[in-house]
This record gives structure tokens, C-alpha cells and sequence, in this order.
């Protein structure tokens, strides 16, 4: 069975028309929520995604170590994502959830011995899984809190989840149409 997906994507008008020439490139490292990928926000904790991604498309464009933004258009673009039900990972669910646990299990010496100590292991389990081809990943969904930049700015920090994502690992396969939906400007 094949699982269609609507996302948002927020960025700024220049990496907007990079993604829409080449499509994205993938967001790497171990600290990434759900590991090595291209980032939407999808239908879940909120049916509001365009907005979220219109969000963080803004506070992403702050650089707070020169304290300027980095730039002053947005894009929200929206791409239409397919996947497989056996490439699919959801988190959101007890099933999705029991897996991770059981990656925890599986990984927890080898992440010890790499001896870098994480905040959250959810990136670093999964892209371990990939690229040991433990699990057959394409597109995981989880839902999150992610502070925008309201958030930022009043430090406000919260447990209760404000968003659902999804990660695609392979755009060039997953993401089947993209489009640009709003574009913007930052004050």
C-alpha cells in the first residue's frame, strides 16, 4: 500500500528556487530529530502546517550568534510525498514507538561507545538503522515541540508536542511534486 502525504516546508526564497531546480538537500547529522533528511511539517498535533512552516521558514531566518537575519524572504513550499507502508515509520502510534524502544536496545552499547554524550537519541538510532539496512526507511512521522520564534524570544519552553513531522530520506524517490505556496516577507 501506498501512503500519500501531504508537507510544508519552510525556507527562504533563494533555497526555495534551489529545491524547485534540483530538488532539497537532506538536513545531516545525529542531533536532527528524526536523523539524516528533508524536514515537513504534516497533518497531526496541527492541520495548520502551511502556518507552522510559514513559521519556521522566520525564525529560522534569525542567526543569533551576528544577531541579523539571514535573510528576508520566505517560502513555504509544498511538496506531495509516497511512500510504502513497509518504508514508512510512524512514531506517533504504540507500534512506531515500541520499534524505537527496541532500537534503543539494539544500539545502546554502540552509542555508548562512541562516547558522545546526546541530548535525545531519536536521530542517531535512526540513521544507525538505515545505514546498518536494519530497517528499510524512507519516511519517518513523529510528533514534536519546536519553538518558533515567539518561543525563542520569551523562552518559552514546553513538554506538550505543537507539531507532527515527517522525514524523507531520499527525495529524489519520496517527494513526487513540489509547488510554492506563499512567499513572504520578514519584519
Amino acid at each position: 500500500m501506498i501512503f500519500s502525504i501531504e508537507g510544508h516546508h519552510g525556507t527562504s526564497i533563494e533555497s526555495a528556487t534551489e529545491i524547485l531546480d534540483s530538488n532539497y538537500k537532506l538536513s545531516k547529522g545525529d542531533d536532527e530529530w528524526l536523523g539524516d533528511g528533508v524536514y515537513f511539517f504534516i497533518n497531526g498535533v496541527s492541520s495548520k502546517t502551511a502556518d507552522l512552516a510559514e513559521k519556521w521558514a522566520i525564525a529560522q531566518s534569525w542567526d543569533n550568534d551576528k544577531k541579523i537575519l539571514k535573510y528576508k524572504e520566505y517560502c513555504i513550499i509544498q511538496s506531495n510525498i509516497e511512500v510504502d507502508e513497509s518504508e514508512f515509520l510512524d512514531l506517533t502510534i504504540e507500534d512506531g514507538v515500541e520499534i524505537l524502544q527496541y532500537l534503543v536496545d539494539k544500539y545502546k552499547e554502540k552509542i555508548d561507545s562512541i562516547g558522545k554524550k546526546m541530548r535525545f537519541l531519536d536521530g542517531v538510532l535512526l540513521n544507525l538503522a538505515r545505514g546498518e539496512k536494519f530497517l528499510p526507511l524512507e519516511v519517518v512521522k513523529g510528533n514534536f515541540y519546536i519553538k518558533f520564534a515567539k518561543e525563542r524570544i520569551e523562552r518559552i519552553n514546553l513538554r506538550t508536542n505543537n507539531c507532527t513531522i515527517c522525514t524523507v530520506y531520499n527525495p529524489s524517490k519520496n517527494v513526487v511534486s513540489n509547488s510554492i505556496i506563499k512567499t513572504g516577507h520578514i519584519k
